[in-house]
């Protein structure tokens, strides 16, 4: 079976491709607000590491961006083009994604229907549905590869610099905890705890089970490490999250 891994140069893609033995990788130019901070990782992490990336010009997307970054439905239309490639399409998805097109479920669901549709057995799948960010960072450093390489990677949702990360975007604040926790220290604009949304937004719905387990659990333990906030001491019910 012929693997593609969809490579995004960010701090999930960049390990996967560790992780799944170095397959060939594909980088989809869509036209999006960032797409310059992340060709420039791309381009850095190949040069660096050797990773065999082919870049594709074959969607704009850019017009169906929405303020917050999303673009529906991008995953659907990148396992598509992908899948003329391989047979094996890896979209690296993290344990808790819960989106329209991403999770367990949609993949299963595309998986099918890329099978019926093109007559051959293609199926697009993650590595790590059962590893949160902390602990795909941990995985990789656990290899004893390059902390360094990481900081290469790119993980913001703002185009406002070609250099630093914002901290003020929910992708900031992800990258931020994960490093954290594994005890890296990554430049950003501001410091992504002193976003003002942390404490009106995240510290609340972390605490009130908007947010499952374990990811409120990394997010306080990365608040803890530099004495930001005590931990909660009590948790409701929680329930699947969508939210980035």
């Amino acid at each position: 079976m012929s693997d593609v891994l969809l490579f995004s140069a960010g701090l999930d893609s960049f390990p996967a491709w560790h992780y799944l033995g170095k397959p060939p990788a594909l980088y989809f130019d869509i036209g999006h607000r960032y797409r310059d901070q992340e060709r420039a990782a791309m381009m850095a992490l190949a040069e660096r590491c050797g990773i065999e990336v082919s870049v594709s010009r074959e969607l704009d997307l850019s017009r169906w961006e929405a303020d917050d970054a999303i673009i529906p439905l991008r995953n659907v239309y990148f396992a598509m083009l992908a899948a003329n490639r391989a047979d094996r399409v890896w979209c690296v998805g993290v344990k808790g994604d819960a989106t329209a097109d991403k999770s367990p479920a949609a993949f299963r669901h595309i998986s099918q229907l890329l099978t019926d549709l093109s007559g051959r057995p293609v199926r697009l799948d993650s590595p790590f549905w059962q590893m949160t960010k902390t602990e795909i960072v941990a995985w990789y450093l656990g290899q004893g590869l390059p902390a360094g390489d990481l900081l290469l990677t790119f993980s913001c949702s703002r185009a406002d610099s070609l250099a630093v990360h914002c901290g003020r975007c929910p992708s900031c604040l992800r990258r931020w905890i994960s490093l954290a926790n594994n005890g890296v220290d990554a430049p950003f604009e501001a410091d992504p705890w002193t976003w003002a949304r942390v404490a009106d937004y995240y510290v609340p719905a972390m605490r009130d089970g908007t947010y499952p387990d374990h990811r409120a659990e990394e997010f306080f333990a990365a608040l803890n490490a530099i004495g930001f906030l005590p931990a909660p001491t009590a948790r409701h019910a929680t329930s699947p999250d969508g939210r980035r």
